[in-house]
């Protein structure tokens, strides 16, 4: 990893294959036309996070990748769908409109719960909601057209964005600037099984 400074802004996800990257850009568009103050997220910087770790000593970084190494090698690995649409918290008050994810083997569930595992130690809080696997797809930023964007959902909740074979964890930083984030994979952790 490269140094910029004393901290890098961190998080631990799964990267997107760009076939379900092309996908969900075409459900980003059909969700835009609803003309709702949302924040899309740019098509190359969707992912699956596991873990946001925020800013990071590069030496601590390192020492939780050697510690991930060796967890993630009793992963095997796995798949999983990518469908439909949704809001958090709620319908009557979104807050965030994400894409599901389906992975019946359960091993989305166990590999949060290792990755809680080794990084409460080093300092990191863990969780306190439950996991919920989904894909970020924008943030909404006010009211307006609210409707015409639970429309839209409603239109998209059955559809199938692609499925992914999943076989590594990746470290990425976070470049925040005024275009918007740009995210930068520095570290990949196989599942060797």
């Amino acid at each position: 990893m490269r140094r910029d400074g004393p901290a890098v802004r961190l998080f631990l996800a799964i990267e997107l294959d760009p076939s379900i990257k092309d996908s969900l850009r075409g459900a980003i568009e059909e969700l835009r036309a609803a003309r709702a103050p949302v924040r899309w997220v740019r098509p190359e910087n969707l992912h699956l996070t596991l873990k946001f770790l925020g800013e990071t000593e590069e030496e601590k970084a390192a020492e939780l990748c050697s510690l991930l190494a060796g967890v993630c090698r009793g992963i095997w690995p796995f798949e999983f769908d990518v469908l439909g649409a949704g809001v958090f918290p709620a319908t009557s008050r979104p807050r965030v409109v994400w894409a599901d994810i389906q992975e019946p083997s359960g091993t989305f569930g166990k590999l949060y719960g290792l990755i809680e595992t080794v990084t409460e130690p080093l300092g990191w809080k863990p969780e306190r909601r439950g996991f919920s696997p989904h894909i970020t797809l924008g943030r909404v930023k006010g009211n307006i057209n609210l409707d015409r964007l639970k429309a839209t959902i409603g239109d998209l909740k059955d559809r199938h964005w692609g499925t992914q074979r999943s076989d590594r964890l990746a470290l990425y930083r976070s470049h925040l600037g005024p275009g918007g984030a740009r995210y930068e994979v520095l570290r990949h952790i196989p599942f060797p099984g």
